[in-house]
């Protein structure tokens, strides 16, 4: 009886009386996948107009999980190169979990799916990131399900000036204004009348 594989991550599963002298280097294909299904990160460039498939092979092919092993069993999935028509990439249709960056450019849809399950796939929003996982013929997005958030102020990235949202929303034509200490508030938008005829004597 020879050697199976799992259906999943596909680690070898030797068989009794197997491999002989060989089982150390077996194993240890087995460790480095099971460390890049864990934390490991690939980017695959699936640029131009054509459905892309991952690749996938047992792991007696893997003997370098950070330049050798293949695409599907990595943790952490960035798709990049620039699309000239919209496409699918193809995982494997096995149960598994992803977090995945669209960092492709072009004004076309990426979307990520099981191999054979293309209708059941999510489209992935240019520029963002998202957490997926697999049922083996479909595919989640686990983001999509967060609904609204709430926030209590907003600021710039790396800045530690956060100005204070107000509570509730304003009337109709109202903008939002400061207090010069970082606390916002709806007020009426515009100029006074006079304001705007002295502006205009001004400037013309």
């Amino acid at each position: 009886m020879s050697s199976s594989y799992t259906a999943r991550l596909k680690l070898e599963r030797q068989a009794s009386g197997e491999n002989s002298g060989n089982w150390g280097n077996l194993v240890n294909y087995v460790f480095n996948r099971v460390d890049a299904s864990v934390k490991g990160y690939q980017a695959a460039n699936v640029a131009g107009n054509a459905n892309i498939t991952l690749t996938s092979a047992n792991s007696t092919t893997n003997t370098d999980d950070s330049s050798t092993d293949d695409q599907v069993h990595n943790a952490v999935l960035e798709f990049t190169g620039a699309l000239t028509a919209n496409i699918h990439v193809f995982t494997d249709a096995v149960e598994t979990k992803y977090t995945l960056f669209n960092n492709t450019s072009g004004s076309y849809t990426l979307t990520f799916a099981n191999t054979g399950h293309a209708a059941n796939g999510v489209a992935l929003k240019q520029g963002t990131k998202t957490l997926v996982y697999s049922t083996g013929s479909a595919i989640a997005d686990v983001m999509t399900d967060l609904g609204d958030i709430n926030v209590t102020g907003i600021g710039n990235a790396g800045s530690s000036n956060y100005f204070t949202l107000p509570a509730s929303d304003g009337s109709s034509g109202q903008a939002l204004t400061t207090d010069g200490s970082k606390n916002l508030s709806f007020a009426t938008a515009g100029i006074t009348t006079g304001k705007a005829i002295a502006m205009a004597m001004i400037f013309g």
